[in-house]
């Protein structure tokens, strides 16, 4: 969806067209699910986490800058609500069952190496983990990222480069 269909979608919503509010989500939902699940680590959570997401963008939508890109803007909202309920549960290391590589068309061995590099992606730091989803799984620029985290391109750049090197090593090991 291009972004002039999106912010047409976002005016008629701030005036009160719920319709075009859930075309939004329909738009964004199962990408900040995946980004949710991917901090959390924890699926029923993550639901909960994702609704939640929605309701204070739906609340908040009137302080949403047409000049920012409307995903960044969303993710902004996902990665400091699951922050705060790791915060408020401490569910860090928890590890969900519910999750599973993503299915496709490849073969035994690229099933083996995106199951060590899933694996791998868990034994991140927090922030490692949100960097990289945020860079591969979502294809951020970033500065894009930096404004989801409020966090300078530089410090970007290290994290994801200190994350990769962490994900090598063990991949390397394993």
């Amino acid at each position: 969806m291009n972004q002039s269909i999106i912010q047409n979608l976002i005016r008629k919503s701030l005036n009160g067209d719920l319709k075009s509010f859930e075309v939004l989500i329909d738009e964004y939902q199962d990408q900040i699910f995946r980004l949710i699940l991917g901090i959390l680590k924890n699926y029923a959570t993550s639901q909960e986490i994702t609704q939640d997401v929605f309701i204070k963008s739906w609340k908040h939508l009137h302080k949403y800058d047409f000049e920012y890109n409307f995903k960044s803007w969303l993710f902004k909202i996902a990665v400091n609500e699951s922050l705060n309920a790791l915060k408020k549960t401490r569910i860090f290391e928890e590890y969900d069952e519910n999750i599973h590589v993503i299915e496709s068309d490849i073969d035994d061995i690229d099933t083996l190496r995106l199951n060590k590099l899933n694996l791998a992606i868990t034994k991140l730091s927090q922030d490692q983990r949100i960097i990289i989803q945020l860079k591969h799984f979502e294809n951020f620029t970033y500065k894009e990222i930096s404004q989801i985290l409020n966090v300078s391109e530089k410090t970007v750049k290290s994290r994801l480069y200190s994350a990769r090197m962490v994900l090598k090593d063990y991949v390397k090991e394993n």
